[in-house]
This record gives C-alpha cells, sequence and structure tokens, in this order.
C-alpha cells in the first residue's frame, strides 16, 4: 500500500511538474491528484524537491545503467555504437515526460528545481561515443578521422532524433533512422585534423 502511495505520488509530480513547470506545481496538488496527505509525500520524499530528484535520479539511473551494459556489450565498434545510443533512445521513449522535465528545466527558464548536473550526461556521451571511435580507428574498424569532431556529429544526430521524439506527437524520425545515420556516419572518412 505504501509503494502504491509513493508510485502514486511520483506519477501526479510528473504529470504536474510536465503540465505546469516546477515552480508552479504545489504539493497540495501534487497530494490531491495522488490520493494521499500531505504527510505522506513527506514520509516518502521529505518535500516537492525530494520528489523531484527522485524522478530525476530516474532517468540518471537509466543512463548509467546503459553505461554499463555498453561495457559489457561485444561486436564490432558500430555495433556497440548503435547498441549504446539505440539504448539511450529506448530508454529515453520509456521515460517520455521524466526525459521532457529534464529538458524544460535544462533548458528553459529557471524554476527553482535542485540541481541536476544535465550537462554531465551529455559530456559522458560524448565521451563514450569518441573513445569507441578511437578504438575502432585503432583497430582499423572505422577509418581514420577527427574523432572529436565525428563524435560531436553522431551525438548531435541522437540529439535531433530524441528531441523530435520530446517535441512531436507522431515523431517523424526514429531510431531506425539513428541506426541508418550512425551507419553512414561510420562509413564517411572525414577529416583527420580538427580545425580551428
Amino acid at each position: 500500500m505504501e509503494e502504491e502511495a509513493r508510485q502514486r505520488l511520483l506519477r501526479v509530480a510528473l504529470k504536474l511538474f510536465v503540465e505546469r513547470g516546477y515552480a508552479a506545481t504545489t504539493v497540495r496538488e501534487i497530494v490531491a491528484g495522488a490520493g494521499v496527505t500531505k504527510p505522506a509525500l513527506y514520509y516518502h520524499f521529505k518535500n516537492k524537491e525530494g520528489l523531484y530528484l527522485e524522478i530525476m535520479n530516474g532517468i540518471t539511473t537509466a543512463f548509467e545503467q546503459q553505461v554499463a551494459e555498453l561495457g559489457n556489450s561485444q561486436g564490432t565498434i558500430r555495433e556497440r555504437l548503435i547498441h549504446f545510443l539505440g539504448g539511450l533512445l529506448d530508454g529515453a521513449r520509456e521515460q517520455i515526460d521524466a526525459v521532457r522535465l529534464a529538458y524544460s528545466i535544462f533548458f528553459g527558464p529557471p524554476q527553482g528545481a535542485p540541481f541536476v548536473d544535465f550537462e554531465r550526461i551529455f559530456d559522458r556521451i560524448l565521451e563514450i561515443v569518441e573513445a569507441l571511435l578511437k578504438e575502432g580507428m585503432a583497430c582499423g574498424q572505422l577509418p581514420a578521422c577527427d574523432s572529436w569532431l565525428k563524435a560531436w556529429v553522431i551525438v548531435g544526430t541522437y540529439n535531433t532524433i530524441m528531441e523530435e521524439q520530446l517535441c512531436r506527437k507522431t515523431p517523424r524520425i526514429g531510431k531506425e533512422a539513428l541506426i541508418e545515420i550512425i551507419i553512414l556516419q561510420l562509413e564517411t572518412p572525414g577529416s583527420t585534423e580538427r580545425k580551428a
């Protein structure tokens, strides 16, 4: 029963945060929507900030699991890149409202939400993709290129396709296209020197 109330609080808070914004959502609205009392929210999360951080923790935990899976994955560099970025996209689609909330906090006006280091996640994705590209070039699976620049192109593609999932009711592009574009990028030789 307590776990059910906890899950209802998370669902209702997420819905309200996405619809109204973090700052505009009150504890009163959350508990009313979840059909619980304020003490129940305080018991499970201490406050609205704790509830928000629990939602964001779900995103970061899923990301860390995907990173850990990549470390254990086998196959070619192409297969590992597709597995990693395709898995991130699948995970984002499974938690689309939480990702929408994260984007609104990161890119939108300040809402007084507790700090979550979203930049660390983006930077980590870039690092992983670049490391895989370097590994692929070192073992001869990929043509020589500026791995930093190619990582930006691949991660930029991922972000564009992910934002399509966030912003459109019916996305025009999805995982299949992401895979095709990654393959195209991996097969396309690029400059081996970074220009200023």
